[in-house]
């Protein structure tokens, strides 16, 4: 075998697409959810294509420093209004991200032509602290303000996918508000950027990533980021700061529809809507937080049993 990351010929190990120590960290979501090949099954996400040196020995500081900010900012949750200073290694947060979406790609036979000599190289080099002018991410806090528990859902905390679908106009078109109407917009309208190679959604608990890879001769690069901090519900993370504070990117769609990323006055009249309800159904939303509460008992039992190490 080939190594997919230093090109050895040599016996393949297993490299998990998302790090077993992330995985670890949310033991009570013990089923893997293949939603590309339409399959559950009770293991991890895996492909089998890297050496045993780059695995357990190069690349495991890009995992070790992945567990450290998720087991510290996003294995609670968080409310609707919460907001959360986060301390993060930029270059770290671009090397995580990159790795989990290569190996993502590799696992589906997908194109992995942006993952040059020069990308996995970078991967590869733990001194290699120059952050990547062409790689943009943003963070948010995943919070369900939805009326739908996590549960009826399949209680995924851990998602990633291809190409989120980044909105150029809202999902919500308006609201009447004497009869509550809602009227949904017939056609969803999706931004194109100009010089986007590559794009992928992370979510991790309570905290969700978006990665964006763009050519490197992108002309518009500076416009694209101007138009999405403007325009979406996430905080761009800077090359040149350590520290920040992140709020809600979700409403209640984009929660449960996680591909989806609506637009900041889409994720406001979203927003109006749960307020809307909240003040007509005051029983509701107390037995909401009932079932909630019960749930989150229910996790912590699932947790226990399926913690690793602890044989069934």
């Amino acid at each position: 075998m080939k190594c997919a990351y230093c090109g050895n010929e040599a016996k393949a190990t297993r490299e998990h697409i998302i790090s077993s120590c992330i995985l670890d960290l949310f033991p009570e979501c013990f089923l893997t959810i293949d939603e590309n090949r339409k399959r559950i099954y009770s293991a991890d996400p895996v492909i089998n294509d890297v050496c045993a040196d780059c695995n357990n020995n190069k690349l495991s500081y890009i995992d070790n420093n992945a567990k450290r900010i998720v087991q510290k900012y996003f294995v609670q949750s968080y409310d609707a209004d919460d907001t959360v200073e986060i301390d993060y290694n930029y270059v770290l947060l671009q090397k995580i991200l990159l790795k989990y979406a290569y190996n993502d790609l590799r696992s589906n036979h997908d194109d992995i032509s942006y993952f040059n000599d020069e990308i996995i190289g970078f991967l590869l080099n733990q001194d290699d602290v120059t952050p990547k002018k062409e790689i943009t991410i943003l963070a948010g806090l995943a919070v369900n303000t939805s009326p739908v528990p996590d549960y009826m859902f399949g209680n995924i905390k851990l998602r990633w996918s291809k190409s989120p679908i980044l909105l150029s106009n809202s999902i919500i078109l308006n609201i009447d508000y004497e009869t509550g109407q809602i009227f949904r917009r017939e056609h969803l309208e999706v931004e194109k950027f100009e010089g986007l190679a590559l794009s992928y959604i992370f979510r991790f608990g309570s905290g969700q990533f978006i990665l964006l890879c763009w050519d490197k001769d992108c002309p518009n690069l500076e416009t694209n980021l101007i138009v999405i901090s403007v325009q979406y519900p996430y905080e761009i993370l800077s090359k040149d700061s350590t520290i920040t504070t992140i709020a809600r990117c979700t409403d209640e769609t984009t929660y449960h529809l996680f591909k989806l990323v609506d637009v900041n006055w889409g994720h406001g009249l979203s927003d109006e809507i749960t307020h809307m309800r909240k003040l007509a159904s005051n029983t509701c939303e107390s037995a909401f937080s009932e079932m909630n509460v019960l749930w989150k008992k229910e996790e912590e039992r699932i947790a226990r049993e399926h913690k690793a190490g602890v044989i069934l």
